[in-house]
């Protein structure tokens, strides 16, 4: 259940660390690559998966058959599906084949990944978030509506929809600072200007 090569690449640049490869070393030596290649990807905590197929209603308490049951006790916190439809619930009760939990989202027939909670399927859900979070501050609707409308004959007029820019921008944030806290990376730079400085031995 490691981290795809997706995944470590959305996470450097959420955190602000870039994407360029290890190719362009000695030109940019910075040694970020290696932190979360060689650190974070293989040390960031893994739980088990399995799926299951077992159709839920929204904000209701459902027994669930998984394939497996590996990992999923009672008061276990467990990650149901990815996306947008991602939820973690606390196992209620469980049997030699099912759980019961409280969901709040619906999950379809077709089939759903299951994780017992730990960094990996933590980190999952918050880059989605994160990307989701990242589409909205960068989607038409911020850009068309916040920053400068028009200058004409010494006259500036400006958007008025600053608020829901540095609304979405602060959600952004402070998903970026989950992520940090959970990989122990800090963000290259932290909103106020000035960029990290991290030391590795």
């Amino acid at each position: 259940m490691s981290l795809t090569t997706s995944e470590i690449e959305s996470l450097r640049n959420h955190l602000g660390y870039g994407n360029i490869g290890v190719g362009a070393y000695p030109t940019s030596p910075d040694g970020f690559y290696e932190l979360f290649y060689d650190v974070v990807s293989p040390y960031l905590s893994t739980g088990t998966e399995t799926s299951a197929t077992t159709a839920i209603t929204a904000n209701t308490t459902a027994t669930v058959t998984p394939v497996a049951m590996t990992g999923i006790t009672v008061y276990a916190s467990i990650i149901i599906d990815a996306g947008d439809e991602a939820e973690v619930v606390m196992v209620k009760a469980i049997t030699g084949s099912t759980f019961v939990a409280a969901f709040k989202k619906a999950h379809a027939a077709t089939g759903y990944p299951i994780s017992t909670d730990c960094g990996v399927a933590r980190l999952r859900m918050l880059l989605h978030d994160a990307d989701k979070a990242y589409a909205t501050l960068t989607g038409s609707t911020i850009t068309s509506s916040a920053g400068l409308k028009s200058v004409g004959r010494g006259a500036v007029e400006w958007f008025g929809a600053g608020a829901v820019l540095s609304s979405v921008l602060d959600h952004y944030r402070a998903i970026q600072e989950q992520i940090a806290n959970l990989v122990r990376v800090p963000m290259q730079d932290n909103g106020d200007g000035r960029t990290t400085r991290m030391e590795m031995y």
